[in-house]
């Protein structure tokens, strides 16, 4: 003969609202014990570096090097931008725009393992005469993994122009003029 306490615990209502309670927990997806889920608006231009300040800008070029996403790292650079260095054994000048800058990048993206790029102190930053226009120079450290026994190592002095439409606008590169020792 059954105890009427458990006789309270198997009756059907009771296993329906279990069941109901169960389903409604599973359907929604919902961990009653889990924390609450964060409703701040997070702008994900943020995450990676606030491009409308320069230290920003040079937080978000780090960040987009390192995870090899050269779509974001498209996002650096103007469309009418210039690359620039100096190749010593042909002693001239070699440039290039922002088609065969994406392409490189990305090929080299791609082919690599790891990259780790530092900025260090900035050299020189002018902003003085624009708002919409940024004079910067900053040496960098820059490692490329390739593999396991293939890691090339460079420091150079990068100059660029950075350009924005208005103030309070996101920088981009312009021009830049690297001098690195690769």
């Amino acid at each position: 003969m059954l105890d009427p306490t458990q006789a309270t615990l198997c009756s059907p209502l009771v296993k329906k609202a279990i069941v109901a309670f169960i389903l409604l927990v599973g359907l929604n997806g919902c961990n009653p014990f889990a924390p609450g889920l964060d409703d701040a608006v997070t702008d994900p231009n943020l995450l990676l570096g606030d491009r409308r300040k320069i230290e920003g800008f040079f937080d978000y070029f780090k960040n987009t090097y390192e995870m090899r996403d050269s779509t974001l790292y498209g996002r650096l650079l103007a469309n009418d931008f210039i690359f620039t260095y100096t190749d010593f054994d042909q002693n001239n000048q070699v440039f290039w725009g922002r088609d065969q800058e994406m392409q490189l990048t990305h090929a080299m993206f791609r082919s690599v393992k790891q990259v780790n790029l530092t900025w260090n102190s900035f050299t020189a930053v002018d902003t003085a005469t624009s708002d919409t226009i940024a004079s910067v120079e900053r040496f960098f450290n820059l490692n490329i993994i390739q593999n396991d026994q293939t890691i090339l190592r460079s420091t150079g002095r990068a100059r660029l122009t950075l350009y924005r439409k208005f103030k309070g606008a996101e920088w981009r590169i312009k021009y830049w003029t690297d001098d690195s020792g690769f």
